[in-house]
């Protein structure tokens, strides 16, 4: 099994590379693992430019290819098929096509003592075991942050996700959220 130096994550936009990138170096424990990024601006792009994406990360010294598409509200199974597809062919042995359910903010509305710890709240948001059930998590994130400072403080994913992402329970979004812990099996696999 060959080393991974650098990992390439298609994206659908800046944040979720962030955290994505965050998350994987806390996960491998390697703080210098270098990244590169392809980023789509929305979902509809990046179905249409995954395969140049994967291709020009790869020329781009890409060892390992992470493809991040959020559910929001498709069918799982299609999706996995429609995004299996797309990278079908691409020049990576070794690639992960991750679909956070509904959105990636579930993955940070698994650990609320972490978004207290954050955000300075007041009181701790009271999300529940299941936040990949919740629509619109990176909404309800935003009402759990502005409700529980005593509607002082606001959730901007563009600011908010990278802190999130670098102080969140791993642990907790595992054992809560399935597309993590498919992600981290996927990561924690590969020699770094």
């Amino acid at each position: 099994m060959s080393q991974i130096k650098r990992i390439g994550i298609i994206a659908e936009d800046e944040s979720d590379f962030e955290s994505s990138k965050i998350l994987i170096r806390r996960l491998t424990k390697k703080k210098n693992l270098d990244f590169r990024k392809s980023l789509a601006n929305g979902c509809g792009r990046l179905k249409r430019k995954a395969p140049t994406f994967a291709v020009d990360l790869k020329n781009r010294g890409c060892d390992l290819l992470i493809l991040m598409h959020d559910l929001d509200k498709n069918n799982l199974e299609k999706l996995r098929t429609e995004l299996g597809k797309l990278l079908r062919g691409n020049p990576f042995p070794k690639y992960f096509v991750c679909i956070p359910i509904e959105e990636i903010e579930a993955w940070f509305l698994s650990d609320p003592a972490t978004i207290k710890k954050v955000f300075k709240l007041k009181r701790t948001p009271k999300v529940g075991d299941e936040p990949e059930s919740i629509d619109s998590p990176k909404e309800k994130l935003g009402e759990y942050v502005y409700s529980c400072s005593g509607n002082e403080k606001k959730y901007i994913n563009t600011h908010h996700n990278a802190q999130l992402a670098s102080q969140v329970s791993l642990d907790l979004i595992r054992k809560k959220c399935g597309a993590f812990n498919e992600l981290c099996n996927f990561i924690l696999t590969q020699k770094y």
